[in-house]
């Protein structure tokens, strides 16, 4: 049986609001995240942010960048392997400390966070060219 559009927009409205939980309990920005905090696939989220920015033409401009914002900030979960490998490499970077025994890490560690930020220019890139296939983009957010 085909879902309608108002199941999809149900579906896609349940998905984002459970995502906008995880979201919102996280006390501190972190570059890395791990994926099992996500109550549904990255893929289940994008294809629903998608769903809503494209159904919802009146959509207020604030509630649009957040679901964009939201969108790129997906790329901030990763496999929990990637995510110790992060913590472990920070730590030893931060600790300016040159015996600590994590100095092995920081490396994989730069090159996981600079793929982190390539995958969320990507995101961002995508949210333009899905919005400049019919949408506003006038108020569109820069990804940092």
């Amino acid at each position: 049986m085909q879902a309608t559009t108002a199941d999809k927009l149900e579906s896609a409205e349940r998905i984002v609001s459970a995502y906008g939980v995880v979201l919102a309990r996280l006390k501190h920005v972190n570059t890395a995240l791990p994926m099992s905090l996500l109550p549904y696939s990255k893929a289940e989220i994008k294809q629903a942010i998608q769903t809503l920015l494209w159904e919802f033409d009146d959509i207020d401009a604030a509630v649009r960048n957040s679901l964009i914002q939201a969108y790129v900030y997906l790329e901030q979960f990763i496999p929990e392997s990637k995510v110790e490998i992060v913590a472990h490499g920070q730590a030893a970077i931060q600790s300016a400390d040159p015996e600590h025994p994590d100095w092995r890490y920081a490396d994989e560690a730069n090159r996981i966070i600079a793929q982190i930020k390539a995958d969320m220019e990507d995101a961002m890139q995508d949210m333009r060219i899905y919005l400049d296939s019919g949408k506003n983009t006038s108020d569109l957010p820069h990804a940092n």
